[in-house]
C-alpha cells in the first residue's frame, strides 16, 4: 500500500508538472497574440494618423487657396514689363556728330484693381524705370517724373484713383474720379505698344503723373456715345520765401489752379471702333520749376486740342489724327535759371516785362496695318511749330517725340510671341527746328541760326534705332 501511495504521489507531481508546463506554454502564446494585437492596432494607428496629416496639408492648401482667392477678389494684380535697348545718333547745328548706343533700360509696372462695392472701385500702379545699371534716385523734387523717366530702382506711385458712381441709376450717371489720375499713356500712345487704351487723355498734350478730381458725366441719354469731363487738381507748390507757416521746415504752399473740359465721343454708326475727343485744359499761376528754391509764378497756359482715332478698320488697319493748340501767357516776371547757362527766363520768353501770349501748334498722326495675327507695321509722324508747348514731361519715350519744335517721324514692326508679350523693332528721326523743345523756359531759337557755343551744344537732329521687349500679364 505504501509502494501504491509513493506511486500515486510520483504520478500527480508528473501530472502536475506536465500540467504546468501546458498552462505555461499557453500563458506565452496568448501574450504572444496579444502583442501581435496591439502591433497591428499601433500600425493602424500609424497608417490613420499619417493619412489625418495628408488631410490636414491637403486642407491647410485649401485654406491658403481659400485665402488667396479672397484676397485676389478684392485686389487684382497685373504685372506690365519693358526691355528696351536704343542707339542713338545726334548731329549739333555745327555739323558735328556723335553716337550712344547699346543704352538698355527696364521699366517694370505693377497694376492693381479692386472692385471695393457696385459703385466704387479702386484702379493703381506702382512702376518702376531705370537704365541698366541705376542705383541712385534722380528728378525726386520733380515728382510727375517719377516712375516715367529712368532713375534708381525705387518703386513709385504713377497713379491711384477711387471712380465713385454717384447716382447710377439716374438718367445721367455721374462718376467722380478722385487721387492720382490715368494722365499717362493715353491715346493713341496704344496702337505702337500693341496693347489696349492705357490713359484717359490725349498723348500729344497730357503724359505726367497729376492729382486731381475729374467728375464725369454719362451722356448716352441724351447722344449716343457722349461722356462730358470736368477736371479740376490745385497742385501745392512749396514757397520757400514763407516762413509764416509753421508746418514741415517752415514751408508754407502757394497754389497753381487746373480747369478743364474734356468732351468724348464713340459713333456706333461707323463700322470700326472708334474715339473723338475734345478738350480745354487752362492752367492759372504756372510755376518755373516747382520746389526750386527760387520758384515763381511765371504766367498761364492753356491748351486746347481734338483727336480721331480709328481700329480694326476691315479688322486689320489702325489710324488716328489728333491736332492741339497751346497759348503761353507770361506775365513779365522772369525766373533766374543757373543750368547750363545762368541767364533768367520766362514763359516762352527771355524778355523783362514781356507779356504777349505765345501761341503754339502740333499735330500727331499715324497708322498701323496688321499682316496677320502675329504680324504688324506702322508708322508715326509729328510736327510741332515754334512755340509748342505740351504737359508731356513725362513721356517714356527717350526721345519725348511729340514734344518737338520741328518734326519727327518713327516706323516699326512689332511681333507677338505669345498673347501676352510682343517684340518691336522701330526707328527714329527727328530734325529740330527750334531750341528747347519740350522746355517752357525761356525764348525759342532758330536752330539754323546758332553760332559759337550755343551751336555746338544744340542737337539739330537725332536718330534712334531700337528694340523693345514688352509684356503684359
Amino acid at each position: 500500500m505504501e509502494k501504491n501511495m509513493k506511486k500515486s504521489c510520483i504520478l500527480s507531481l508528473v501530472v502536475c508538472s506536465l500540467l504546468s508546463s501546458s498552462l505555461s506554454a499557453q500563458s506565452l502564446e496568448e501574450r504572444l497574440e496579444a502583442l501581435e494585437k496591439i502591433v497591428l492596432k499601433q500600425e493602424k494607428l500609424i497608417k490613420k494618423l499619417s493619412s489625418m496629416n495628408d488631410e490636414v496639408e491637403e486642407i491647410d492648401e485649401r485654406l491658403e487657396t481659400v485665402e488667396t482667392r479672397s484676397f485676389t477678389d478684392k485686389i487684382q494684380f497685373g504685372l506690365g514689363m519693358k526691355v528696351k535697348m536704343n542707339n542713338f545718333s545726334n548731329k549739333t547745328a555745327d555739323g558735328k556728330s556723335y553716337k550712344a548706343n547699346e543704352i538698355w533700360r527696364t521699366k517694370v509696372n505693377i497694376n492693381m484693381k479692386a472692385k471695393i462695392a457696385d459703385n466704387l472701385k479702386f484702379t493703381g500702379r506702382l512702376t518702376m524705370f531705370k537704365n541698366w545699371g541705376d542705383s541712385s534716385p534722380r528728378n525726386k523734387d520733380i515728382e510727375a517724373l517719377q516712375g516715367r523717366r529712368p532713375g534708381g530702382s525705387e518703386i513709385y506711385l504713377e497713379r491711384a484713383y477711387l471712380d465713385w458712381i454717384i447716382n447710377a441709376d439716374s438718367y445721367i450717371p455721374l462718376t467722380l474720379t478722385l487721387g492720382r489720375q490715368p494722365s499717362t499713356d493715353g491715346p493713341s500712345n496704344h496702337f505702337k505698344e500693341n496693347t489696349t487704351r492705357k490713359g484717359t487723355y490725349d498723348a500729344l498734350v497730357f503724359n505726367a503723373a497729376a492729382d486731381g478730381a475729374v467728375l464725369t458725366a454719362n451722356m448716352s441719354n441724351v447722344i449716343d456715345g457722349l461722356s462730358l469731363r470736368y477736371i479740376y487738381a490745385t497742385p501745392n507748390v512749396k514757397d520757400r520765401n514763407d516762413t509764416s507757416y509753421n508746418g514741415s521746415n517752415n514751408i508754407s504752399y502757394k497754389k497753381a489752379k487746373v480747369n478743364g473740359l474734356i468732351v468724348d465721343q464713340t459713333f456706333d454708326s461707323l463700322p470700326f471702333e472708334n474715339l473723338s475727343q475734345a478738350y480745354f485744359v487752362r492752367t492759372k499761376d504756372f510755376y518755373a520749376i516747382p520746389n526750386d528754391s527760387n520758384d515763381i509764378n511765371i504766367g498761364d497756359l492753356d491748351l486746347m486740342g481734338a483727336m480721331f482715332e480709328a481700329s480694326k478698320i476691315n479688322n486689320n488697319f489702325d489710324f488716328f489724327f489728333h491736332y492741339a493748340q497751346s497759348k503761353a501767357k507770361p506775365n513779365g516776371k522772369l525766373f533766374q535759371n543757373t543750368i547750363p547757362i545762368p541767364m533768367k527766363m520766362g514763359l516762352l520768353t527771355n524778355t523783362p516785362n514781356d507779356t504777349k501770349v505765345k501761341v503754339g501748334e502740333a499735330f500727331w498722326t499715324g497708322a498701323r496695318y496688321s499682316i496677320n495675327k502675329d504680324w504688324k507695321i506702322g508708322a508715326e509722324y509729328n510736327r510741332g511749330s515754334k512755340n509748342w508747348l505740351s504737359l508731356i514731361i513725362a513721356s517714356t519715350d527717350p526721345l519725348n517725340k511729340l514734344s518737338t519744335r520741328g518734326e519727327a517721324y518713327e516706323v516699326y514692326i512689332s511681333k507677338n510671341i505669345n498673347k501676352y508679350a510682343n517684340v518691336r523693332l522701330g526707328y527714329v528721326n527727328i530734325t529740330y527746328d527750334y531750341t528747347g523743345s519740350g522746355i517752357h523756359l525761356g525764348a525759342p531759337q532758330k536752330i539754323s541760326e546758332l553760332t559759337g557755343p550755343l551751336a555746338a551744344g544744340t542737337i539739330k537732329e537725332t536718330q534712334n534705332m531700337y528694340v523693345s521687349l514688352n509684356v503684359l500679364f
